[in-house]
């Protein structure tokens, strides 16, 4: 890396010098300067410097000149390839034999866990999306089959967004201390265990049907009730899928970000309480469902 470092301020010096010398070589001598005619008006002699009177066309100058209006010869730069091969000359060697850039040593495990995250929120949408959109009343054997598919689908990939998604708060993103100090965070972790508790309702009456449809124990149709019910969790579930990445955004941004947050009291707390009130309700509602 260090020498890397000398040969970019190598070229840098050389072109630096290159550069300077091409404004020189525009300043012509006294001898190549007397004055300047435009019109009818006389261009005082602190312009002189930059401009040349085309007196002698003939002449043999040792610069070539590019005619401009007005008599005004503008002398081109002198051929400097030379000095700019000199510099690639000194620095290509030490470019060659540069340390080369490493990326970290975590990176791809980094990358792995944040494209199995994100996959999975994408999966575990589909999931509920299809439910929201099977369930109805009167459904058919093949819809509450394909029910239960996408039900299975949506524990398995729910499983991993919680794996991956330790891994990425631990040793992968920002860090637990981060973390654990931003109040959006726990706010995150208490929308999706209010998620999780809202999913068992559809999840345990899912089972129920599909233990009566395997056992060949009769099956009644899903009632308008209950499919009225199982839309409106679902509803709620994908709101709720709509607002943890919003956390997700404010939180990895440091917004809200307080370091004396209360890490072992408030945030787990609040969290803890709000998903065991989701999980309470909704479990108990699953199991205790009787149609009127």
């Amino acid at each position: 890396m260090r020498n890397c470092s000398v040969a970019i301020a190598s070229v840098l010096s050389i072109f630096s010098a290159v550069s300077l010398h091409n404004v020189a070589a525009f300043a012509p001598s006294s001898s190549h300067v007397v004055g300047v005619a435009a019109g009818n008006t006389i261009l005082p002699r602190s312009l002189l410097h930059a401009v040349k009177v085309k007196t002698d066309v003939g002449s043999n100058d040792d610069q070539k000149a590019s005619y401009m209006p007005d008599g005004i010869i503008a002398q081109e730069p002198n051929n400097n390839r030379s000095e700019l091969i000199a510099a690639l000359a000194v620095a290509g060697p030490l470019l060659t034999f540069a340390d080369p850039a490493n990326a970290a040593s975590n990176a791809v495990p980094s990358a792995l866990f944040a494209y199995g995250h994100y996959i999975c929120l994408f999966a575990i949408v589909s999931c509920v999306t299809a439910e929201r959109l099977i369930v109805k009343p009167n459904m058919s054997e093949d819809e509450e089959k394909s029910l239960g598919y996408f039900d299975i689908g949506l524990g398995l990939t729910g499983t991993l967004l919680l794996v991956t998604g330790y891994y990425r708060a631990v040793d992968y993103g920002k860090g637990w201390e981060f973390y654990s100090h931003e109040p959006i965070f726990w706010l995150k972790m208490a929308g999706v265990g209010i998620f999780g508790g809202l999913s068992l309702f559809p999840t345990i009456t899912i089972i129920k049907r599909t233990v009566a449809l395997n056992t060949g124990k009769e099956l009644p149709p899903m009632s308008e009730k209950l499919a009225s019910r199982m839309k409106s969790v679902l509803n709620a579930e994908l709101s709720a899928l709509a607002v943890i990445p919003l956390t997700a955004t404010l939180m990895s941004r440091a917004i809200g970000h307080v370091n004396d947050f209360p890490t072992q009291i408030v945030g787990p707390g609040g969290a803890v309480v709000l998903t065991g009130a989701a999980v309470y309700k909704y479990v108990s509602e699953a199991l205790a469902w009787e149609e009127e």
